[in-house]
C-alpha cells in the first residue's frame, strides 16, 4: 500500500510539473504579445519563467547519496555570474518559499558575479547539487564542467547542451522558453532527470 501510494504521488507531482512547464511557455507568449513590454520587462519576465523551471527541474531530479553532502549539511546551487533581471533574488525567493530540498538536505543558493573566481572556484570543486550560469558566463562553462563532473549543469543558449556538456539549457524563440536537454542527463545514475520530463515534447527538445 505504501509503494503503491507512493506511485500516485510521484504521478501527480509530474503531472503537475508538466502542467506547469506547459502554462509558463504559453503564458510568457501570449502576455507578451497582450502586454508589449519594453525589453527590460521583457527580460525580467523571463527570468522569472527560467527561475520557476529551474525550481521544478531540481524537485524532479534524483541525486545519489554518495553526490550529496552529510545529511546536516544543505546542498548547494550556485549562481555564476551578471545577476541580470533578478534570476539570483527570483530563485532565492522560490526556495525560501517552498522549502526546497534535495535528497532531503535544505538548499542553500551561493551567488558569485565571477565565475572563476578564487571563492567561486572553490565552490565549483566542491561538488555543489546544481549549478546555474547567469548570463555572459557561457565562456567559461567548459572550465566549469570539468571542475564539476558531477554537477546538474544549466544555463542559457542551445550551445551550452551540444558544445559545452551542460544538463540542461533555455532557449527563448519568438517569446517562448524551451529547455535543451542533454539523453545522458535521463540514463545516468546521478544527477538524474525523470523521464516524464520529455513528455512535454512543446517545450523540451532532447539531444544527444
Amino acid at each position: 500500500m505504501l509503494f503503491f501510494n507512493s506511485k500516485i504521488h510521484y504521478y501527480l507531482r509530474t503531472r503537475g510539473l508538466l502542467l506547469v512547464l506547459g502554462l509558463l511557455s504559453v503564458f510568457l507568449g501570449v502576455g507578451s504579445v497582450l502586454a508589449n513590454p519594453g525589453l527590460i520587462a521583457e527580460k525580467r519576465k523571463v527570468t522569472r519563467v527560467q527561475a520557476v523551471y529551474l525550481k521544478h527541474l531540481i524537485n524532479f531530479t534524483h541525486w545519489d547519496a554518495n553526490d550529496l553532502p552529510v545529511p546536516s549539511k544543505s546542498a548547494k546551487v550556485l549562481l555564476l555570474g551578471d545577476n541580470e533581471g533578478g534570476m539570483v533574488e527570483t530563485f532565492e525567493y522560490l526556495v525560501s518559499e517552498s522549502k526546497m530540498k534535495i535528497g532531503g538536505r535544505s538548499v542553500e543558493v551561493i551567488h558569485f558575479e565571477k565565475p572563476l573566481a578564487p571563492d567561486a572556484i572553490k565552490a565549483i570543486e566542491s561538488n555543489p547539487s546544481v549549478i546555474f550560469l547567469l548570463p555572459k558566463s557561457n565562456s567559461q562553462a567548459k572550465k566549469i564542467r570539468d571542475l564539476s563532473p558531477k554537477s546538474l549543469l544549466v544555463g542559457n543558449g542551445r550551445d551550452l547542451v551540444e558544445k559545452h556538456k551542460a544538463d540542461i539549457a533555455f532557449t527563448v524563440s519568438k517569446n517562448r522558453v524551451r529547455l535543451v536537454i542533454r539523453e545522458k542527463s535521463f540514463t545516468r545514475k546521478s544527477p538524474m532527470l525523470s523521464s516524464r520530463i520529455s513528455a512535454l515534447r512543446n517545450v523540451v527538445e532532447v539531444i544527444p
